[in-house]
């Protein structure tokens, strides 16, 4: 998971980088049911076991697994990028033979998300989240607030993250993408 959080990191920055020219995209055409009065609509991840809400649908980053002394892992990635946020959701499946500890695996992924972005961690809590162990932070680099949640459910850690240029209020759009995201029983 630590080198999870390090690509997760990476692609960040790449997406900030990316999305420095702002534009506006199309909303998808999707069912009335599925689009918030926001304008949100509502992503369900079957693999993923979860729904959220998000600005639009997100990209799919092609899964990567990758072969470690404790067996292979894969992770699996979605992005939204908008004219003033990146919004995104990440877990990992590891090997069935990987024994880890819960709350050192959800530290490790807070401190190598912070080291891969070159950021300073500015407050982290831990808490439970619809019955599961969650670990909620926030980072700073020079020019962005990132806000996370790192939960783990059974065996699979989840991280939901989103990016928001400093000096904006983003904390309708905070919230609403946090207190939406629900994970299904597996």
């Amino acid at each position: 998971m630590n080198r999870f959080l390090t690509t997760l990191a990476i692609i960040l920055a790449f997406s900030f980088s990316l999305s420095a020219q702002e534009h506006t995209r199309p909303r998808p055409t999707l069912p009335p049911t599925v689009v918030d009065n926001g304008g949100w609509v509502r992503f369900t991840s079957e693999e993923g076991h979860f729904t959220v809400l998000m600005p639009e649908i997100p990209k799919d980053q092609p899964k990567t697994t990758v072969p470690t002394e404790h067996g292979p892992y894969t992770t699996h990635l979605f992005i939204v990028r908008d004219t003033r946020n990146i919004y995104l959701i990440g877990w990992v499946d590891y090997d069935p033979s990987f024994n880890f500890n819960r709350q050192q695996e959800l530290e490790a992924n807070r401190d190598n998300f912070v080291k891969g972005l070159k950021a300073k961690l500015v407050d982290s809590r831990f808490l439970t989240l619809d019955g599961y162990q969650a670990l909620e932070f926030t980072a700073e680099t020079e020019d962005r607030f990132f806000t996370s949640r790192v939960y783990m459910v059974g065996r699979r850690p989840y991280q939901i993250v989103i990016g928001s240029r400093k000096g904006q209020d983003e904390t309708v759009s905070l919230n609403r993408f946090f207190n939406s995201f629900k994970i299904s029983k597996q």
